[in-house]
């Protein structure tokens, strides 16, 4: 039996993509998550999440787990605003992950951090996603804070937001804009903003369907705010706009 955690990491941010992480571990080996001390990645510092997450890469290596880190990125994010919502992209981002760790011939068990206020609608969605793909888990238990409740989920939620930590120093190196955490009530960031917003078009980076990056386009410019399709398409801003973060 593998069990497989699924989490994400940066789902409010302003900028950069969303991470989902997963991680697949044998029923066996469960045991030894427990012994290094895995737990919910806020619970930890950032060397810790750091050093934790090279000690999972360095197990998972040896023993043949599975872990994948998947990026959904900010034109992505957009286009799901505008089109179906930021929870169906997350199902798709999650049955994504999981379809990349699914072992031919196993029995899999699934332990998801639900996206959605209605965690069993969230479980019953993922399970549609897999049938498409003709995956049938054993089992799949969705529920909110399982990364601080399931040891695999609390390892799908370090590699998750180690992986969007490195972004985010990434992207504040090569640019020399100092975006802080990214998130909407951080200093850093809304001091970046008019740097970010300073062309025709917001930078590729921000998430233009953000209620906080339109506010700050409007108080720098006279235009209506784009807005970013699947395509990557950029159309005028619409009268009426579907709810943003």
């Amino acid at each position: 039996m593998q069990v497989v955690g699924v989490d994400e990491a940066g789902r409010g941010p302003c900028i950069g993509p969303l991470f989902v992480g997963a991680c697949s571990v044998p029923e066996r080996d469960l045991h030894v998550l427990d012994e290094i001390g895995v737990t919910d990645s806020k619970r930890l510092r950032p060397a810790q999440r750091e050093h934790m997450d090279n000690e999972l890469r360095r197990l998972a290596d040896q023993n043949m787990w599975g872990i994948v880190v998947l990026p959904l990125t900010p034109m992505r994010i957009d286009a799901a605003v505008q089109e179906q919502g930021l929870n169906r992209l997350e199902v798709e981002g999650f049955v994504e992950a999981i379809h990349a760790l699914w072992q031919k011939g196993r029995e899999h068990r699934l332990v998801l951090d639900a996206c959605d206020v209605d965690a069993t609608r969230f479980g019953h969605n993922v399970q549609s996603g897999l049938a498409v793909h003709e995956l049938e888990p054993v089992e799949i238990d969705a529920r909110h804070r399982a990364d601080a409740e399931n040891r695999v989920v609390g390892a799908a939620s370090i590699v998750a937001k180690v992986a969007r930590d490195a972004w985010v120093r990434s992207f504040i190196e090569r640019t020399g804009i100092d975006i802080g955490s990214g998130y909407p009530n951080d200093p850093k960031l809304k001091r970046a903003l008019p740097e970010l917003l300073s062309g025709n078009r917001p930078h590729p980076t921000l998430r233009w369907s953000w209620a906080t990056t339109k506010r700050a386009w409007s108080a720098h410019h006279d235009v209506p705010m784009p807005v970013r399709t699947a395509s990557g398409t950029s159309v005028q801003h619409r009268l009426f706009d579907p709810p943003s973060s």
